[in-house]
């Protein structure tokens, strides 16, 4: 059992590596120079998970033997360090074709939310989900604390692994936006998405302050302009 557990796990693993591998011809030659030593780190965290042991949980999940708190714990460190390489295509090799094959397409975000979605499928399966709905309720209630409920839910790992893949598949998407409108309308982005990778929403605000300082003004009305290019 242990073993069948193993090769499943690794096979989560190795399958979101080959759909990226295509993408990946001829990458350790353009970032040698610039990051070599951390990219081959990173790469060794994210596709050298241990295999997970045999989940003691009372519920019966095991249609697929998969939704378990050791593979919740595998897909943790999946969703840490997997988008890593791509944040460092997109701040260190911009305007690289291949940074734009790898991310000009929704391939890498993709594999990020089903990576989240695993998490949370996971969770729901285990006796206690992700955590107690009555305390999350507890975030919400402004007649309450909602910051003492919040890290009070810190408490369950599932609800941490689940936000935590949240926040980072959310970081990339809006990482990739900034990188796509600074290609599109000439606007240097590296320290903006560098900025959103370690700590979000302020590095739209800095892409914000880029294209007004650089006189390339902010975005249109993105609606608008969809609505013209269909009618034209």
């Amino acid at each position: 059992v242990p073993a069948l557990r193993a090769a499943a796990t690794e096979e989560i693993v190795v399958s979101i590596a080959s759909s990226v591998g295509p993408f990946l011809d001829g990458a350790s030659v353009h970032l040698q120079a610039a990051s070599s030593s951390s990219s081959s780190s990173l790469l060794a965290s994210a596709f050298s998970l241990a295999p997970p042991a045999v989940a003691s949980s009372s519920l019966d999940v095991a249609s697929s033997g998969m939704l378990t708190a050791d593979n919740i714990k595998a897909a943790f460190s999946v969703a840490t360090f997997f988008p890593q390489l791509p944040w460092l295509f997109l701040i260190l090799l911009p305007n690289a074709e291949v940074t734009k094959k790898l991310m000009g397409g929704h391939t890498v975000v993709t594999l990020c939310c089903l990576v989240h979605f695993f998490i949370v499928s996971a969770s729901i399966a285990q006796p206690d989900g992700t955590a107690p709905m009555a305390e999350f309720a507890d975030v919400f209630d402004p007649s309450g604390d909602p910051q003492a409920a919040m890290v009070g839910m810190m408490r369950y790992p599932n609800f941490v692994s689940e936000e935590w893949s949240h926040v980072l598949t959310w970081d990339l998407f809006v990482g990739r936006w900034i990188w796509l409108d600074g290609l599109k309308r000439g606007v240097f982005s590296s320290h903006s998405v560098l900025l959103c990778n370690l700590i979000g929403p302020p590095g739209l605000l800095l892409h914000w302050a880029t294209c007004l300082v650089t006189g390339k003004r902010m975005p249109g009305n993105e609606a608008t302009e969809a609505e013209e290019q269909v009618d034209g």
